[in-house]
């Protein structure tokens, strides 16, 4: 988490979002291989780029 706090922390300045970015960021790199939802139309690694895409605040890839 520290890491994911600190690498976030580097284009985002509030404390209470960088947590907030971290946590689900964390959960998705230690859950990722537990994740069989269904993606609405999404391949997995679709829905996986688009939520990394949105805790590290981009244009979405792909």
């Amino acid at each position: 988490m520290e890491l994911l706090r600190e690498m976030i922390g580097t284009f985002c300045a509030d404390p209470d979002e960088v947590e907030a970015r971290s946590l689900p960021a964390f959960c998705m790199t230690v859950g990722r291989h537990t994740l069989a939802a269904d993606h609405n139309g999404l391949t997995r690694l679709e829905a996986l780029r688009r939520a990394g895409d949105l805790i590290l605040d981009r244009p979405p890839t792909g």
